[in-house]
């Protein structure tokens, strides 16, 4: 099947030590989203930040951790969803002893 997705490889990420993504839709792909799979080891983070133009949707595909919405670190699990509107202030922490990995997608798309 030519649509297919089988190549898309883990790399670290620069901006948070212990956060790995694979990326399946890009900004080249399309214009409307990108999304990813991201994996945050035990007791790292992706520090709160703020995506001005974007709103960020969350799925936790396995572990537990807290997400930061606005001001207050709410806990996650398997199963949860969530978002992060235009400007909002967050961040997600893996609390767990495995690994938390999440799908994220972005509308419209960054980087």
């Amino acid at each position: 099947m030519s649509n297919l997705i089988q190549d898309a490889k883990y790399v670290k990420n620069s901006t948070h030590e212990g956060v790995f993504m694979r990326s399946f839709f890009s900004k080249e792909d399309n214009d409307q989203l990108n999304n990813s799979e991201v994996c945050i080891m035990p007791g790292f983070q992706i520090a709160p930040h703020t995506h001005e133009a974007s709103t960020e949707f969350f799925y936790v595909v396995s572990g537990m951790g807290e997400f930061l919405d606005s001001i207050e670190w709410k806990p996650i699990k398997k199963g949860d969803a969530f978002k992060a509107p235009q400007g909002m202030i967050h961040g997600i922490k893996n609390t767990g002893n495995d690994l938390l990995v999440i799908f994220a997608t972005f509308s419209p798309p960054i980087r």
